[in-house]
């Protein structure tokens, strides 16, 4: 058993060898000198590595490139994420370090060149890339709720995943995508939808004036007509009274004369109440239509039910 963990150490180690002649190789190309800060935890990742502290020593690398970000930094990030099975990391993390590693001039560098380029080969074996066209005036872009940009490839694990692009105007469009590994798949994500123009109501003012117009002239007309009622209310209870108070026989022609008054006044006693109740029924009847148009919903759906209607208003 101790011989066994001896060569996975042995062989863990052997495979740290390339990452830490890179940082020493690559540390040597950048300008010095750097600032002590950066310095001591490129010392201190380099004594994790060597313990095969791995995640802390990407943890350190990952403070190296937030303080100084350089290609160094990137490469070793990829190596570590790399070993640390962190593959859509490694992926994006090596894409840039060969991007920006420059041509080879020694064997050495040739040999470090190779081993970047193979290790990204491997890693785009095991991971699946997306390309997306994300729509015009798009904000934020999104895959599986993860901000990426798409100025380059996304690298992600395979099976489906949700991307989505987000407009300056908070329109949203989603497309879902199914992706094996080693597989690279172009994106097109659809248009946004115009946005929606608020509806509006165009009020006529001449209706508003007409209705409002109306209204008042019937109710001013059934108070005039009510008053001319009264009126002749009155004057039949006159006429009646005369007609009782025993001053005029029953068969004299000037009873037969006030008689016929007083019916005359009841009949138009009764024509004025009438019309004067229904231009005050007409006028408040048109008023309230002429409020409700000024402050109905601008939009309003009746749709039928089982049980009646259902009125639905859009404010």
């Amino acid at each position: 058993m101790g011989a066994r963990l001896l060569f996975v150490h042995a062989a863990r180690a052997a495979s740290l060898s390339v990452v830490l002649a890179g940082a020493c190789r690559l540390g040597a190309a950048e300008p010095p000198p750097r600032p002590r800060e950066v310095q001591e935890l490129i010392d201190e990742a380099e004594m994790a590595a060597k313990r095969l502290e791995l995640a802390h020593a990407r943890e350190l690398w990952a403070r190296v490139n937030a303080l100084a970000p350089s290609t160094m930094a990137v490469c070793q990030l990829g190596q570590f994420d790399l070993r640390l099975d962190r593959l859509e990391e490694a992926a994006a993390e090596l894409e840039k370090c060969v991007e920006q590693m420059p041509a080879p001039t020694d064997d050495i560098e040739r040999r470090r060149y190779e081993v970047r380029h193979a290790d990204l080969a491997a890693v785009r074996q095991r991971v699946a890339e997306l390309h997306v066209s994300p729509p015009p005036g798009t904000a934020r872009l999104l895959v599986d709720g993860r901000e990426v940009s798409a100025s380059g490839p996304v690298f992600v694990a395979p099976g489906q995943h949700e991307v989505t692009a987000i407009g300056k105007q908070g329109q949203v469009v989603r497309a879902l995508v199914k992706v094996a590994a080693g597989q690279s798949r172009r994106v097109p994500l659809p248009l946004f939808e115009a946005p929606k123009a608020p509806v509006t109501s165009a009020r006529a003012p001449w209706i508003i004036t007409a209705g409002a117009a109306a209204s008042m002239t019937l109710l001013l007309a059934a108070v005039e007509l009510r008053e001319a009622g009264d009126f002749a209310e009155h004057e039949t209870s006159a006429k009646v009274a005369r007609l009782s108070d025993g001053s005029m026989a029953p068969s004299s022609a000037q009873f037969r004369e006030v008689y016929d008054e007083a019916s005359a006044a009841d009949s138009r006693a009764s024509l004025f109440h009438g019309f004067g109740t229904a231009a005050l029924v007409a006028g408040a009847a048109l008023g309230a239509a002429t409020v409700a148009y000024v402050v109905w919903p601008r939009k309003a759906e009746i749709r039928p039910r089982c049980a009646g209607a259902e009125v639905r208003l859009v404010w």
